[in-house]
């Protein structure tokens, strides 16, 4: 993701929690005012009695971390090849090893496209939740009288 693209979209999430915000004050809601769009969000949903928007940020989290978890492995052996082929021994071939040893190259190969996959469901998770959770959300709220 780029630099131009992760500012636009943060300053989309500080717009609509600025909306949350004015919604919560205009319409007198008994909700806590959060920092956090995420969080507003849910304490939102939680005031109508509803948990789909929580549900859905905890498995995005989860398949975050799942995926931080197993990516780390892969760029462990990476790391300690190019460290150990790198400063402790220069004239040892570490490409070769690792042609020698193919658990050590079918391993990493299983957990990225594990990542991957991890990912491209982060990717749904995330679209579900602000393209379609979200709006519906801001719908239930009647925030589109405003």
């Amino acid at each position: 993701m780029n630099v131009g693209r992760s500012v636009l979209r943060s300053l989309e999430f500080s717009h609509e929690l600025d909306l949350l915000h004015k919604h919560i004050t205009h319409s007198q809601l008994p909700v806590r005012k959060s920092d956090s769009f995420d969080n507003q969000c849910i304490l939102l949903e939680q005031y109508l009695g509803e948990d789909t928007f929580q549900s859905t940020y905890k498995k995005m989290k989860r398949v975050n971390i799942l995926s931080g978890l197993f990516a780390l492995p892969v760029l462990l052996i990476v790391a300690a090849a190019f460290v150990y082929g790198r400063w402790i021994d220069r004239d040892y071939d570490v490409f070769g090893f690792f042609v020698e040893h193919p658990v050590l190259y079918i391993v990493p190969a299983v957990l990225i496209v594990v990542t991957l996959v991890l990912a491209a469901f982060h990717s749904l998770l995330r679209r579900k939740l602000y393209g379609r959770t979200y709006p519906e959300l801001k719908y239930k709220l009647q925030m589109n009288v405003i």
